[in-house]
């Protein structure tokens, strides 16, 4: 089924934010894409890491896009393994 397309700013299901470098050149609402291999920071996910999208197909700059519901994975402040979703994604116009 297809689902919106993340980019950099958007929210995981934690708080986290998208910080990049996404896909600079393939822009939506005037934001880049969110690839695969891309930083996520926030309150509960201090170094996280976009790790598996559904979008294997929809590649920018090489890389997959990441879209609603791909999974980031990364470490807690206090050291915790963590793994959490793309949650949101307004960008309803482009589905990949």
């Amino acid at each position: 089924m297809p689902t919106p397309v993340a980019t950099i700013a958007n929210l995981t299901a934690t708080g986290d934010v998208i910080i990049g470098p996404g896909a600079l050149t393939t822009m939506v609402k005037g934001l880049p894409v969110a690839c695969m291999g891309d930083a996520v920071a926030g309150p509960l996910c201090v170094a996280g890491v976009i790790t598996m999208t559904t979008a294997i197909n929809k590649l920018a700059k090489g890389r997959p896009t990441a879209c609603l519901g791909s999974i980031v994975t990364g470490v807690s402040p206090i050291g915790i393994p963590i793994s959490t979703a793309v949650l949101v994604c307004p960008n309803v116009n482009e589905i990949v």
